[in-house]
């Protein structure tokens, strides 16, 4: 006798294939009834044998789509009028209310790209070849679910031979949202700089794309989620004019490289790289140079060893690659500091002083992305997410519960922005929006946080702001608030915010004492105070500061995280070896400046800089975190030497639970009068740091330590932590999240849940 069961599967199921895959499954079983999207996220109505329907239930568990991720599956028996003949997919019921997550983009699949470079295939040179396994998701997003009428896609019709695939079980466009062809699709315009149209088919625009980067060009793509500028990474002369043109004097470019062969040739990439950069989020992983390359090293990444390195992620790239056949320059669509370009009208008119032509399509990019970009620390392969966008963006944790009932928006910081909103009981946290006192990335962000609300249907209830009294983001909150219309509105402190960006990602709620080493540039901390270098504690819902490095004057203003020596005078105090890098002038000033000093600061970042300067950095900082990276090459280098001798600056120190951060600093300057080598100084330095901590922990008589903040981006320090502390402690680093300023709206939300009361 046949019944009827109802299955509600949960979790990222919607927008990967997951209703095609059970069609096919349950005509396989010999069901009837129907699977739809809801607002959970997939319904499967089955009848038949008992047996056989738990037998399907079990296979689904089990051979669900590559990129779905299921957090539940409820099933119980249906009581129904209805009799099916046969299983259907059915369409979604109208003005539904999602509760799920949100798909991200996924990189071109295999098959895909093989179609795109067949000659007999209809799809041969069409860069918008999709199927339910890859292809653009939460770029296109215009609202849930995850439907094709949906999507920026929705302009496009498919013709009748899309309509059979889409129609056909057997096809792997079977039911694919995103589905399109050369009769039907997305269409490409490429032209010059003046804007002038060159006619070709798509295989000759390629062709003429490649011949211009040969020549030493510079093109603008719109890819899936925003424009990108690419030129020959061979060409010294063309990446330096880039440089030039989009005033990006030293931060390294990513290089897009046509295949993994190409990357093993050039790159060393372990078996954890190779699965990232082949992974379907496809981001820039930065990856270690060999000895011998054909690249334009000194111009891509100046003084590093290392290259952020990625793989065609798009049918555009894809072909580009193809045809060009050799790395490429490929970096964001902007000039530095402002966001990725998205449309055609803003690309011409921003990008027009930088790149020599221009390929533009018409699909709409609801969603503008940078590339996701990670790493892994070289001696324990750590993951460290350094950027966390296309393709991770714009979910948390698929078993994330908001359980209030309330509507959330939290604003994040204003360097490194992002947005986290919890309409529902899920957690969504945007893509990196950039540097608020940008105008541009100010309106990005304000256009993020309205594409939001009109996705998933909501108003907020609660808004949560950083602490710091001038940061931009909280200027959106009066549009949200009027007489009538009263919000709750919540403050968090910087590193508040990030401890509990950890806590809430590793779900350590409800534990005992865990000690939040909280590191990073600055944040707000009282008007007198600039936060940066943080112990706190967790304890029972509750977080205390107990600690943190001693105090230095904060001076000059911006100019202090801008230039180097400024902070290494600061802490110093005037140290005659340091007093030959200045002039007469400047020794005058800031010794006034100190003398009259205000504001202090226990900022990490800053002593970073100061021992940077120290070691030999002398410039100006040119982009955010640039000493700090050129420590930490140096220490890695330190690091990598066959006879190793750490030794703790501080060894005779007894430190409970402040750092003191002038008597590192003269010990640094000691060695380096001693002639010691560089590298073996930043070595020491970072080796010193992990001992204040682990003193800091044991005055706190903590096991379990939490790490977050801007500095744990550095692999050596992530490294020496884990070889000198983990056979006593409980570590925690982030994984999902970044543990740079990204991770503050995260925090928010997890502050609110979590701790305030």
């Amino acid at each position: 006798m046949n019944h009827s069961f109802q299955i509600i599967i949960s979790g990222r199921v919607q927008g990967v294939g997951f209703r095609p895959f059970v069609y096919n499954l349950a005509t396989e079983f010999g069901l009837t009834g129907y699977v739809s999207n809801n607002e959970l996220g997939v319904i499967i109505i089955a009848s038949g044998e008992p047996e056989r329907v738990f037998e399907f239930h079990k296979t689904i568990k089990k051979k669900y789509p590559k990129n779905a991720k299921i957090t539940a599956i409820k099933v119980s028996e249906f009581t129904t009028k209805e009799k099916f003949e046969i299983f259907y997919i059915k369409p979604t019921a109208e003005n539904i209310s999602a509760n799920l997550p949100l798909t991200p983009d996924f990189a071109i699949c295999e098959s895909c790209k093989d179609e795109v470079i067949d000659s007999e295939n209809k799809r041969y040179f069409y860069p918008f070849t999709t199927c339910t396994q890859c292809g653009p998701r939460y770029a296109i997003t215009r609202k849930f679910p995850f439907e094709r009428e949906n999507t920026s896609m929705n302009e496009f019709r498919m013709c009748q031979a899309c309509s059979e695939e889409y129609r056909n079980p057997k096809d792997i466009r079977f039911h694919s949202q995103t589905s399109s062809c050369p009769d039907c699709g997305v269409q490409l315009s490429f032209t010059d700089k003046e804007n002038q149209k060159i006619i070709g088919t798509n295989l000759q625009i390629f062709k003429r794309i490649s011949d211009e980067l040969k020549k030493g060009k510079i093109i603008a793509v719109k890819n899936i989620s925003g424009y990108l500028l690419l030129c020959d990474g061979r060409n010294s002369e063309a990446i330096m004019e880039l440089r030039s043109r989009k005033r990006r004097l030293k931060k390294p470019f990513a290089v897009l490289f046509p295949n993994f062969s190409q990357v093993v040739a050039n790159l060393n990439c372990n078996k954890i790289e190779e699965k990232q950069l082949k992974s379907v989020e496809a981001p820039i992983v930065i990856l270690n140079l060999k000895d011998q390359s054909n690249l334009a090293v000194g111009e891509i990444a100046p003084e590093m060893r290392t290259i952020g390195a990625l793989l065609p992620n798009s049918g555009i790239l894809q072909l580009i690659s193809f045809v060009f056949n050799a790395p490429l320059i490929a970096t964001s669509g902007n000039f530095h500091g402002a966001p990725i370009c998205t449309n055609e009208k803003e690309a011409t008119t921003i990008l027009k002083p930088i790149a020599d032509f221009f390929l533009h399509h018409n699909l709409e990019i609801e969603h503008p992305q940078d590339d996701s970009v990670i790493k892994f620390s070289e001696k324990n392969k750590v993951k460290i997410i350094l950027r966390r966008s296309r393709g991770f963006a714009p979910n948390f944790k698929t078993d994330f519960c908001n359980d209030t009932n309330q509507k959330i928006v939290c604003l994040g910081g204003d360097l490194k922005n992002t947005i986290t909103i919890s309409p529902n009981n899920q957690c969504y946290v945007s893509e990196y929006n950039g540097d608020l006192s940008n105008y541009d990335a100010y309106e990005r962000f304000d256009k993020k946080i309205k594409k939001y609300l009109q996705i998933f249907d909501f108003l907020p209830e609660v808004i949560i702001c950083d602490k710091h009294p001038n940061y931009h983001n909280s200027q959106i909150i009066s549009d949200f608030t009027d007489a009538k219309n009263q919000k709750e509105i919540l403050k968090v402190q910087h590193h508040e915010a990030h401890f509990t960006a950890i806590l809430g990602e590793k779900k350590l709620w409800g534990r005992k004492n865990i000690l939040g080493v909280i590191w990073d540039g600055m944040g707000f901390g009282n008007e007198n105070e600039i936060y940066g270098g943080e112990f706190l504690r967790y304890n029972a819902n509750k977080i205390k500061r107990v600690g943190h490095l001693e105090y230095y004057p904060w001076i000059m203003g911006d100019k202090m995280s801008k230039n180097p020596k400024i902070a290494a005078f600061s802490i110093s105090g005037n140290n005659t070896f340091l007093r030959n890098f200045f002039d007469e002038n400047e020794l005058k000033i800031y010794k006034n400046e100190i003398g009259l000093a205000k504001i202090k600061t226990s900022s990490m970042g800053r002593l970073f800089d100061a021992v940077a300067f120290t070691l030999g950095f002398l410039d100006n900082i040119s982009f955010e975190g640039e000493a700090g990276l050129y420590l930490e090459n140096l220490a890695q280098r330190g690091y990598n030497k066959p006879v190793l001798g750490l030794e703790d600056y501080l060894k005779n120190e007894i430190i409970t639970n402040l750092v003191p951060v002038r008597r590192i600093l003269l010990q640094i300057i000691t060695a380096r009068k001693k002639n010691v080598d560089l590298e073996i100084i930043a070595l020491n330095f970072h080796y010193t740091l992990v001992k204040c901590i682990e003193k800091v922990a044991k005055f706190s008589k903590a096991k379990e330590l939490a790490f977050s903040g801007g500095v744990f981006q550095n692999s050596v320090l992530i490294d020496l932590i884990v070889d000198h502390l983990k056979p006593k402690y409980k570590l925690h680093f982030h994984k999902i999240v970044s543990p740079n300023d990204e991770n503050i709206s995260f925090g928010q939300l997890n502050y609110y849940l979590h701790i305030k009361k």
